[in-house]
């Protein structure tokens, strides 16, 4: 072998021992436990986390169920009101509107003392950390909005607006409080349903009225029997009837546990997002739920789902394995998915 063909030999297996000691032994970096070797091929947060597109749009962060009563308020009570989202980290970041369901009223009374009421009411000063926590918009199309009768509702949506938050949607006449959004260049219209105590023909009116003016049509049903894991006919047919309506996007809430998504046409459909905030802590199902960023552009939507966990009255974010597992289990790989839809 000539002294050039030496020295190549020895510089590629000088390479292949580099490689190997690299590959093997060194750790990744903010790796404690895992070797990089396993890492290469775990999913990271920042793969399962598709970037959305930076450009034109708006960009939504829905949440399921919140309920800031009984045991979720005597823990606020005893750690403070910064308690039950302290870990939510960087989860509504880039997000333009942070939009949820709150389960109750709001009244001056504290009621903690009753632990097992199936009313629901919190006290002012609890609605400040759901602005704190970076809520825009909160739906009062529920079945617990009205648990202590009109005028409550009244008070309950002026103490909303009164910590700088947008409510919509009502127990009885959601299509008289349609909020009305424009950002990004997109024009965004936000209804509320209550199932148990709206007829979806109100709503189907409301929705056409909406869409005739070209505006992306956001439903955000409370809707079907609770603690079902797969959307029910009284989901799902009232879904197709909103869609051939006209709604863009249908977000779901009311079951307590996370449903079934899927694409209808080019419109998405989560059936339920499940809790996000409750003291529901009898199953594994309802101390855990699903958050969705969602880019509108005009050409596409993308959906970037996290799951969550409650313990303690307070909110988690999953590690990656775990939001993973519970991701596939609803058939969403990656915990995103992409849609193509034509502009308004």
């Amino acid at each position: 072998m000539s002294h050039g063909g030496r020295l190549l030999t020895v510089a590629c297996l000088l390479g292949v021992g580099l490689f190997f000691t690299i590959f093997f032994l060194l750790p990744a970096p903010n790796t404690l436990q895992v070797p990089y070797f396993l890492k290469v091929y775990l999913p990271q947060a920042a793969d399962r986390l598709v970037p959305l597109p930076d450009n034109d749009g708006v960009t939504i962060t829905f949440v399921g169920d919140i309920m800031l009563a009984r045991a979720v308020e005597r823990t606020i009570v005893a750690n403070g009101t910064a308690w039950p989202f302290a870990k939510l980290g960087e989860l509504f970041t880039g997000s333009d509107l942070v939009i949820g369901n709150l389960e109750g009223t709001v009244r001056d009374e504290r009621n903690i003392e009753v632990v097992n009421q199936m009313v629901f009411d919190t006290t002012p000063a609890n609605v400040t950390l759901l602005a704190a926590a970076g809520f825009t918009h909160l739906s009062l199309a529920n079945n617990h909005t009205d648990d202590y009768g009109a005028q409550v509702t009244l008070d309950t949506r002026q103490t909303v607006v009164d910590n700088g938050i947008q409510p919509f949607g009502d127990p009885f006449e959601s299509e008289n409080f349609i909020v009305r959004e424009n950002i990004g260049g997109v024009s965004l219209s936000l209804i509320g349903f209550h199932a148990f105590g709206q007829t979806s023909e109100e709503i189907i009116d409301a929705i056409k009225a909406e869409e005739a003016q070209g505006r992306f049509v956001i439903v955000y049903p409370h809707w079907g029997p609770e603690y079902i894991e797969t959307a029910p006919a009284t989901e799902v047919l009232p879904a197709a009837a909103f869609i051939q309506a006209g709604a863009d996007l249908i977000v779901g809430a009311h079951p307590h546990v996370i449903q079934n998504v899927e694409i209808i046409g080019d419109v998405p459909v989560i059936y339920s997002l499940g809790n996000f905030l409750f003291d529901q802590n009898f199953s594994a199902d309802t101390m855990r739920g699903l958050t969705v960023q969602i880019k509108i552009t005009a050409g596409a939507l993308g959906l970037n789902f996290t799951p969550i966990s409650i313990v303690d009255a307070q909110t988690l974010l999953m590690t990656d394995a775990e939001a993973l597992a519970v991701c596939n289990e609803f058939s969403l790989p990656d915990c995103y998915l992409s849609v193509a839809r034509q502009s308004d």
